[in-house]
């Protein structure tokens, strides 16, 4: 990725023209899966809504109400629908560039850039189900598991974030610590106005007074993105990740962590590169578990 260029979408479920050439339904479009999304940059989270995007259907032009969520270590947004859509059916969907003065909807990235162009397309739902997928099955972590997993990593160590000597004054060894220190306050590194307390969710310049872990939005959460920009965790993800699964986590290019890192993510990633993870931690498992247990509110105890 080069400065200044737009933001793509580099895979996507359902695709252009899925399922028209399909007879009486037998393939196309799982009629109750999610409609999916891959970028390739983080987005600006205050895009990733349900007005981005536009789902009718042919003829009648009904539209589809949606509940999006956005994966922020995979850069990839979900839709589901209130109800499943209708089996054998054809659907319009567009995807929305943002406008130039970045008011109104449409996809944007971390720094600003939006789309090349907006885009119709038509699609037809088969008439079979999409299989469970895995994570829909999984539980949400407590705040117990992620301070386990804190204490794994590394994390929560004396010499790193434990409670006697924490740097940066961030504690994440205790359920004190991540309330006192973490949960909805803002991180130091991005403290650039004038009130410590005063949060700013992704508006004006991202990255600025954005709050160490922002409940239930880790595309908010600024320890997300320190974790995110680590070389132990892209390296994992490259090698880890399913060649068949385009929405699968992939690691980002060292061009795309310079980038984070010169528009808001301050002095390194989190742990540092040269200490990086204990044997027997997969860092992709840890940010998950961050990851989830933020989404599903950052309750703790």
């Amino acid at each position: 990725m080069q400065p200044g260029q737009p933001l793509r979408i580099v895979a996507e479920q359902p695709w252009n023209a899925q399922g028209l050439d399909c007879d009486g339904g037998a393939c196309g479009f799982a009629f109750d899966a999610p409609l999916r999304f891959k970028f390739d940059r983080w987005l600006l989270p205050s895009t990733a809504v349900r007005q981005s995007i536009s789902l009718r259907t042919e003829g009648t032009q009904l539209g589809v109400f949606l509940f999006p969520e956005y994966d922020v270590t995979a850069r990839a947004l979900s839709y589901r629908p209130e109800t499943a859509l209708a089996p054998d059916t054809v659907y319009l969907l567009t995807v929305i560039e943002a406008d130039e003065d970045a008011n109104g909807f449409g996809f944007r990235a971390y720094d600003g850039k939006s789309l090349s162009s907006s885009q119709t397309f038509a699609f037809r739902t088969s008439s079979m189900r999409s299989p469970i997928s895995a994570t829909d099955a999984s539980s949400k972590p407590n705040c117990s598991a992620v301070l386990t997993a804190l204490q794994k990593a590394g994390c929560a160590a004396a010499s790193c974030h434990g409670s006697d000597s924490p740097r940066m004054g961030l504690s994440l060894d205790s359920v004190a610590g991540l309330q006192r220190t973490a949960i909805d306050h803002v991180a130091h590194q991005s403290q650039l106005g004038t009130e410590v307390t005063q949060q700013v969710v992704s508006g004006g310049r991202f990255g600025t007074q954005m709050p160490i872990i922002d409940s239930g939005r880790p595309e908010n959460s600024y320890l997300m993105y320190k974790l995110l920009i680590g070389s132990w965790l892209n390296r994992e993800m490259d090698t880890l990740t399913d060649p068949t699964d385009p929405f699968a986590a992939s690691g980002l290019t060292p061009g795309q962590i310079e980038d984070a890192r010169a528009w808001f993510v301050e002095f390194g990633p989190m742990p540092p590169d040269n200490v990086g993870y204990p044997d027997g931690v997969s860092p992709l498992e840890f940010v998950t578990t961050v990851q989830g247990w933020i989404r599903a509110g950052a309750v703790c105890p």
